[in-house]
C-alpha cells in the first residue's frame, strides 16, 4: 500500500515579520552610510565591507597609514586625530548605532540588496491541511452567497465558527485563521 506523502501548505505570510526584516535592513544600511560618510572625510576605502568588523581599529589603522608620515614617529595618536579634527566620540556613537541594529543576514555594503526571505506560515501535518481546505471551502461558499448580492455580516459569522475564520482588513475578505489551524491559543 502506497502512503500519501505530506506536503505543507502556505496558510499565510507574516507581514509584520516581513516589514520588520525590511526596516531593520534599511536601518542598518542608513547607519552604515552615516558612519562611512563621516569616516571617508579622513580615509579612503575602496571596499566598504572592510569597515564592518572591528570598525574603530580599522579606521585608526587606515588613518595612521595615510597621515603618520607627516608626523614624528613618536607623536601620540590622539594628537594626530586632534590635529585633523577627528571627533572620536562621534565615531564611537556612529559605530554603536550601527552595531545596535540586529540584522542576522550578511550584507554587501558596496551594493546593498535586500535578500528575499520566506515569511510564510505553513501547515505541519495532514490534519492541518485537511482543516485548511475545509475552511477554504466554507469561505468559497460564503463568497458565492455574496456574489448573489446577499448581505453577510462577518463578525457574527466569525464568532459562529469559533474564530476558525478571521477577517483580513487589507483584502476585506474572510480567510482561515492560521493560529487556529496550527493549534495555537487564540484567546
Amino acid at each position: 500500500m502506497k502512503t500519501k506523502e505530506f506536503q505543507k501548505i502556505l496558510i499565510e505570510t507574516s507581514e509584520h515579520l516581513k516589514k520588520d526584516y525590511s526596516s531593520r535592513f534599511n536601518a542598518k544600511i542608513m547607519r552604515f552610510e552615516a558612519l562611512y560618510n563621516y569616516l571617508s572625510k579622513f580615509i579612503s576605502v575602496e571596499d566598504k565591507n572592510t569597515l564592518t568588523i572591528d570598525i574603530y581599529s580599522t579606521f585608526i589603522t587606515l588613518f595612521l597609514e595615510k597621515e603618520s608620515a607627516n608626523f614624528p614617529p613618536n607623536a601620540p595618536i590622539n594628537s594626530i586625530l586632534t590635529f585633523f579634527e577627528v571627533n572620536t566620540n562621534k565615531i564611537q556613537v556612529l559605530i554603536d548605532e550601527f552595531n545596535a541594529i540586529d540584522f542576522e543576514e550578511t550584507i554587501d555594503y558596496n551594493a546593498p540588496i535586500l535578500q528575499e526571505k520566506d515569511f510564510g506560515i505553513y501547515t505541519q501535518n495532514e490534519a492541518q491541511n485537511n482543516l485548511f481546505f475545509r475552511l477554504q471551502n466554507i469561505i468559497t461558499e460564503i463568497s458565492k452567497l455574496e456574489a448573489l448580492n446577499k448581505t453577510i455580516l462577518k463578525a457574527p459569522l466569525i464568532q459562529a465558527f469559533q474564530f476558525m475564520l478571521q477577517y483580513d482588513f487589507l483584502t476585506q475578505q474572510l480567510k482561515p485563521n492560521s493560529n487556529f489551524i496550527l493549534g495555537k491559543r487564540i484567546f
